[in-house]
C-alpha cells in the first residue's frame, strides 16, 4: 500500500526557479511529497505566478499589515497549518524566519543558500564570492534556526567559480546545482532519512531500518 505524501510549504521572495524545481519533482507519482501552499512576503514575486500556473494554493502575506515581525510570522505559521503543511522550505525567501514558525516547525524548516557555509552569508553571496575572488563557491541546504544562514547543514556542493565570471553567469551555475539538490533535501527529510545531532546532520541509507522509510 502507497503512503500518503508529506505536505510542505514553500516561502518564497522573488522568481521562484527552486519552486520551480520542486513542482516539477512533485508531479512525479513517486516522489514522497506535495506542495501543500506557497507563500509570498511580496505582491510581485514571479513564484506566485509559477504556483498558480500549477494549481497550488498560493498566498501573499503584506508585512506592513502586522505590529511585529512575529506577528507576521505567526500569520504566516497559522497559513502553513491551514494547508496541513508539515515541512517549511524557504526557497529563496528574504526574510529572517522566527520563533512562531520555528517553534511550530522544529526540525522541519530548511533553507537554502547560494555559498558554502559559513562563507559568504547573506543576500549578495554570489557577487562576495567574486569580490573574494575565491575559486570555488557552492551551494548550502540547512536546517533554519534564529539567525541567518548558521543552522546545521544537511547538504553541500561545490561550484567552481569561472575567470571570466560575472554575478549572472555565475548565479546560472549555482542555481542549477541548487535545483538539483533542493528536492532531494525534501525527499531525505520525507522519508526521514534525516538525523540531527547537534550541528552534525546524518543521512541515513536507504531503508535503514531504524527510521521510517518508503
Amino acid at each position: 500500500m502507497q503512503k500518503s505524501k508529506r505536505v510542505i510549504g514553500v516561502l518564497i521572495s522573488g522568481s521562484g526557479s527552486n519552486l520551480q524545481a520542486l513542482i516539477d519533482e512533485c508531479s512525479a507519482p513517486a516522489f514522497p511529497a506535495r506542495i501543500g501552499v506557497v507563500i509570498s512576503n511580496r505582491s510581485d514575486a514571479f513564484g506566485l505566478v509559477r504556483a498558480e500556473r500549477a494549481g497550488l494554493p498560493k498566498v501573499w502575506l503584506d508585512r506592513q499589515e502586522f505590529d511585529s515581525n512575529e506577528a507576521y510570522d505567526g500569520a504566516i505559521r497559522d497559513k502553513l497549518r491551514e494547508h496541513g503543511v508539515e515541512l517549511v522550505v524557504l526557497a529563496g525567501y528574504m526574510r529572517l524566519v522566527r520563533s512562531p514558525i520555528l517553534d511550530a516547525y522544529p526540525e522541519a524548516v530548511i533553507n537554502l543558500h547560494p555559498s558554502l557555509l559559513p562563507s559568504f552569508t547573506g543576500a549578495s553571496a554570489a557577487r562576495d564570492a567574486l569580490d573574494y575572488g575565491v575559486k570555488v563557491t557552492g551551494i548550502t541546504i540547512h536546517f533554519a534556526d534564529a539567525e541567518f544562514d548558521t543552522g546545521p547543514v544537511i547538504i553541500q556542493e561545490v561550484v567552481p567559480v569561472h575567470q571570466n565570471d560575472d554575478e549572472k553567469t555565475l548565479l546560472e551555475r549555482i542555481h542549477k546545482v541548487e535545483h538539483r539538490h533542493l528536492p532531494y533535501a525534501v525527499k531525505l527529510w520525507a522519508t526521514g532519512r534525516l538525523q540531527t545531532h547537534g550541528r552534525r546532520v546524518r543521512i541515513l541509507p536507504k531503508g535503514d531500518k531504524s527510521r521510517e522509510d518508503i
